[in-house]
Parts: C-alpha cells; sequence; structure tokens
C-alpha cells in the first residue's frame, strides 16, 4: 500500500512538472511573437498621398484630381466621384484612411479630399 502511495506521488509530480513546463514554453513563445510583431510595427513607415477633386476641364466629361506626394503634385484622369483615380492608386498600393467631402457653394459640385498610406518603400 505505501508503494503504490509513494507512486502514485511521483507520478503527480512528474505530471505536475511536465505541465508546468509545457505552460513556460508557449507562455515563451508567445512573448516572442509579440515582441516581433510590436518590433515591426515601431519599424514600420508610411508615406502619404493626398487627393482633390474632382475638377471638370475642358468639357463636362472631362474630370480629373489633383494628386500631391513626395513634394510633386501632378493631374490624373479620373471619372466624376474620383474612383477611377483612387483605384489605380490602390492598384499602386495606396490605402483609403480618409475622406471629406467640402461643400462650395449652392449650385455648385462639392469638392471631396482623399488621404491614402502605404508602407514607405
Amino acid at each position: 500500500m505505501r508503494n503504490r502511495i509513494l507512486n502514485y506521488s511521483i507520478a503527480l509530480v512528474v505530471l505536475a512538472g511536465l505541465a508546468g513546463m509545457l505552460f513556460l514554453s508557449r507562455h515563451s513563445t508567445m512573448n516572442q511573437a509579440m515582441g516581433q510583431s510590436q518590433q515591426a510595427k515601431k519599424s514600420q513607415q508610411w508615406e502619404y498621398c493626398y487627393v482633390s477633386g474632382p475638377y471638370t476641364y475642358e468639357t463636362a466629361n472631362n474630370w480629373k484630381v489633383s494628386i500631391s506626394y513626395g513634394g510633386a503634385t501632378q493631374m490624373a484622369d479620373t471619372d466624376l466621384t474620383g474612383v477611377a483615380a483612387l483605384n489605380k492608386l490602390g492598384a499602386e498600393g495606396w490605402e483609403l484612411v480618409s475622406a471629406i467631402d467640402e461643400a462650395l457653394g449652392q449650385g455648385q459640385p462639392s469638392k471631396t479630399r482623399f488621404i491614402l498610406k502605404r508602407p514607405k518603400i
């Protein structure tokens, strides 16, 4: 009887030790993964793009937007809503982060401003 209690006690201590090692191993792995993830976030840098418009030029169907990034500004073809230009920028890796619709006055179309970002290359 005494040997049986001793065997059960030893088995219980071994199981508790294994469970503790498993817990500490998982905890350590999760901390390393979180630390690497936080480090990646800290080192990530972004570049931003500012798009305003759309504006009409020459004819009612000739819509353009003004795109500014990296200190340069250019005009790009788009549609009445500006979505065509946004789709093109999206294909280049830009992500829309903000849109502001500004009423210019009675009888005039509103002016929309878009701010986009992408990871700095």
